[in-house]
């Protein structure tokens, strides 16, 4: 099974961090995982019109015009299976 991840953070190290905890998780689960790493809300709505094929969602909650959290409520009126 291969799970495709986006981490949304505006700050990098943050995003390294999970990207990290992401890579031991699938290691120890034994799902492969994909991950995509965006500076921005917008920068993510950028490329989720070309590829909503994104399973997993983890966003940064204070960014910069559009936070997690509405970027969450966004992505959920159009697919209701992204978690």
């Amino acid at each position: 099974m291969t799970c495709k991840l986006a981490i949304c953070d505006d700050n990098e190290e943050y995003a390294q961090f999970i990207n990290g905890l992401v890579a031991q998780w699938a290691e120890q689960t034994g799902v492969q995982a994909r991950t995509a790493r965006f500076p921005s809300a917008e920068a993510f709505l950028f490329r989720y019109e070309e590829e909503r094929d994104f399973d997993i969602l983890l966003l940064d909650i204070e960014m910069g015009a559009l936070n997690g959290v509405e970027l969450a409520r966004k992505i959920r009126q159009e697919n209701g299976t992204v978690q």
